[in-house]
């Protein structure tokens, strides 16, 4: 009887450990799907989260019209801003001419302004050496200009060129429409046209300014330009078998007709008018032409004596440069014609406002 019940006994207690074996192993499959699918899930959502965080990174490089035209530059600020050439006529009998070697210009650009040297656009106005001008607005859906409306100044405009809108500045010989977003700034002086494209933002680092070369000095005048100016004058003078002696701002400089600079610049006339003239390290000082540099070149061919002295100056904020050639008597001072070197002065000061240059 023991010996029965102990088998009865034995054989539940197997069953029973069958029926624990069997329910641990569904948990165990249980748990294998849950963190299967929590995996799963997991992953899903970690590739949905790496897509959206390259569709983010992606920015926008498309040209906001309207909103540039409301003051709004936002849509300027997604690559930097550079100069890749300038129209210019250089009376070669070619008229209006692209020239990609013309970079030297710079643009900067934050939310609401831009400005370029002199030239500011803030909101929906113009402004030149911070006065504002009347403005004139053009969108046809397609450019934008913004431009100053002067009967008897300069005058000056914006165009902005979404991609895809323009043929007229080409970089290379590929043809076809602008590739970059394009803003160009006309200046009615000499025609001149300078040409800023905007970089694809994966390959440059988001910035307002189109270049920002290190040790660069601000103002109307500085160290930088002075010595540009400097080695200009030495290299042109050659090829106008000229030399030319530079004041250096510390001794006189005194000329074969008897008059010494920067002191006799007050008994200077400019035009036959009386004129205030003075030496002015930056440009900014209290005079009507502020003199920045001074260059002299005493002839020796007769008659004699003869000079040809240039004054660089800044006459209510806007560059000029004058030349006295007289012989006898006090000096008499007058813009300069030659428009060749005005172009190429621009080029190397980054000066957008001289009207004239060196004989």
């Amino acid at each position: 009887m023991k010996k029965i019940l102990f088998c009865v006994v034995s054989l539940m207690m197997l069953v029973m450990l069958a029926a624990c074996g069997n329910k641990m192993d569904s948990n165990k499959r249980s748990i294998s799907k849950t963190t299967k699918s929590s995996s799963s899930a997991i992953s899903v959502g970690s590739s949905r989260k790496d897509d959206q965080s390259k569709g983010s990174s992606s920015k926008n490089i498309k040209m906001n019209l309207s909103a540039i035209q409301n003051g709004n530059f936002s849509s300027l600020l997604n690559g930097d801003w550079k100069m890749i050439g300038a129209k210019v006529n250089y009376h070669k009998g070619n008229g209006l001419e692209f020239d990609t070697s013309q970079v030297d210009g710079q643009l900067s650009i934050s939310k609401d302004k831009i400005v370029d040297d002199q030239l500011t656009l803030e909101r929906r106005s113009l402004m030149v050496n911070g006065e504002e001008e009347v403005t004139k607005i053009q969108n046809n859906g397609k450019t934008l200009s913004i431009s100053t409306e002067n009967d008897d100044e300069a005058n000056w405009a914006l165009t902005f060129y979404p991609i895809g809108t323009t043929t007229e500045y080409q970089v290379d010989s590929n043809g076809g429409t602008n590739k970059q977003n394009l803003i160009t700034v006309w200046m009615s002086n000499n025609n001149y046209t300078q040409v800023f494209a905007q970089d694809n933002p994966e390959t440059s680092n988001t910035s307002s300014t189109t270049s920002d070369k290190k040790g660069k000095q601000s103002g109307l005048w500085n160290t930088d330009k002075d010595d540009k100016l400097e080695s200009f004058i030495s290299k042109w003078s050659k090829t106008m078998n000229q030399d030319y002696q530079k004041y250096d701002g510390t001794n006189e400089l005194k000329v074969s007709t008897g008059m010494s600079y920067p002191s006799d610049l007050a008994n200077e006339t400019v035009k036959g008018q009386q004129a205030s003239i003075g030496w002015s390290k930056d440009g900014k000082g209290s005079y009507e032409y502020n003199v920045v540099a001074i260059y002299n070149h005493n002839g020796t061919l007769p008659p004699l004596p003869n000079r040809i002295t240039y004054c660089f100056a800044f006459h209510n904020g806007k560059p000029v440069v004058l030349v006295d050639q007289s012989r006898d008597g006090g000096g008499d001072f007058e813009e300069t014609q030659n428009v060749k070197l005005n172009l190429v002065l621009m080029k190397l000061l980054k000066i957008n406002f001289l009207r004239s240059s060196l004989i």
